[in-house]
């Protein structure tokens, strides 16, 4: 876990609630990547969060169309968010995975869309074009940037599309879980690092 976080100074948390290290971060990512394993499949209440990411993302896909050539293709594309970029420095394109797009709510076109305009908004404009990296870290930097972006109701289901996934996947030994339709309320979706039941002591999570 050390290695994601060794460039922890360039997190977008603004307001840097938590350090990297075991008690810091790390313990954070365990926390929502468990809440996460063992929230259940479906929660009926989760849906309307969900659903009100869907005009922003067919919105959002609209306008990025008109900028960028997307390709939907049926595999992993990029090894680095920087062979992303490039492609579309270079080309103006970018290529998007529609494999793995099994969801409960969105149909594939919509998952395939939500992907491209999180990649675009994320990994390739954001932080003035810098863009951020297919890491823990550059996960969590595109959440805050969608953030700015979306409508309130759909911020819960952002938090466990984003977050909750990337957070699973890295204490789930790299591998990805099954998509889940839930809201991890203990977490606090505004506020990166803040978790019921804990309070932060030196930029550390203590357990109440």
């Amino acid at each position: 876990m050390k290695l994601l976080f060794e460039n922890w100074r360039s997190f977008l948390n603004e307001s840097r609630l938590l350090k990297p290290g075991k008690n810091g971060w790390e313990e954070y990512t365990r926390l929502v990547g468990e809440a996460y394993l063992a929230a259940p499949k479906f929660e009926e209440r989760a849906v309307p969060s969900f659903q009100a990411l869907i005009p922003f993302v067919n919105r959002m896909y609209k306008q990025i169309s008109s900028k960028a050539d997307i390709q939907m293709v049926g595999y992993h594309p990029y090894e680095s968010a920087e062979e992303l970029r490039q492609d579309y420095k270079k080309n103006k394109s970018m290529k998007v995975a529609t494999i793995d797009a099994q969801h409960d709510i969105f149909d594939e076109e919509t998952n395939a869309k939500f992907r491209a305009v999180h990649d675009y908004l994320a990994h390739i404009t954001a932080h003035k074009s810098k863009g951020t990296d297919f890491t823990l870290d550059g996960e969590i930097k595109a959440y805050n940037v969608h953030l700015k972006t979306i409508p309130q109701e759909a911020v819960p289901a952002l938090f466990t599309e984003v977050v909750g996934q990337v957070c699973a996947y890295y204490i789930n030994g790299n591998k990805f879980a099954e998509q889940k339709i839930c809201l991890l309320d203990q977490f606090d979706y505004k506020n990166i690092g803040v978790v019921k039941g804990y309070k932060i002591v030196n930029k550390e999570l203590v357990k109440l």
